[in-house]
């Protein structure tokens, strides 16, 4: 479900990101906020994606227990290898996708979430592709990825990721 965007998701994502790195402590480079959320005017589904960014794939394991003690759970690489994913809420509310500082998958997702902040035409052109491809595929997460992965490409190439 597509909603308008809620500018209270940037401050209640700065808050999780803070409590995800105090948690993880020194594991735990930084935390970024990602994702459809992260960008100001754009519609998204209400849960937060969120990025805790690690030096070492093997050492974030470290972090299961604190970021349990936070309310996730822990989903393992979950289809993307090099990934930890961690979900919290029932309904789901955030995502905690842990990738290694300057992975493929890190530097795609910031890239996406820079190009759609700082560039409206991309903006508009991606928020009608989000609507007419979550009424054609609904819950169908592997249709609505493969439908949107030319756009996606186009906008790896803008932002100079492969």
């Amino acid at each position: 479900m597509l909603v308008p965007h809620d500018p209270r998701w940037l401050v209640d994502a700065a808050d999780e990101c803070r409590r995800i790195a105090e948690a993880c402590g020194p594991v735990v480079l930084r935390v970024e906020h990602i994702g459809s959320t992260s960008v100001p005017g754009l519609i998204a589904k209400p849960v937060l994606d969120l990025m805790p960014v690690v030096r070492d794939f093997e050492e974030a394991f470290l972090c299961v227990a604190p970021m349990r003690g936070l309310g996730y759970w822990y989903a393992g690489e979950f289809g993307i290898p090099g990934r930890h994913l961690f979900v919290k809420g029932s309904p789901r509310t955030h995502h905690a996708h842990m990738l290694v500082d300057g992975s493929r998958e890190a530097r795609r997702h910031l890239a996406v979430r820079d190009v759609l902040r700082t560039d409206p035409a991309m903006r508009a052109r991606y928020a009608a592709l989000k609507q007419e491809l979550a009424q054609r595929f609904g819950s169908n997460r592997e249709g609505y990825a493969d439908a949107k992965a030319s756009l996606m490409r186009e906008i790896f190439d803008i932002a100079g990721v492969e």
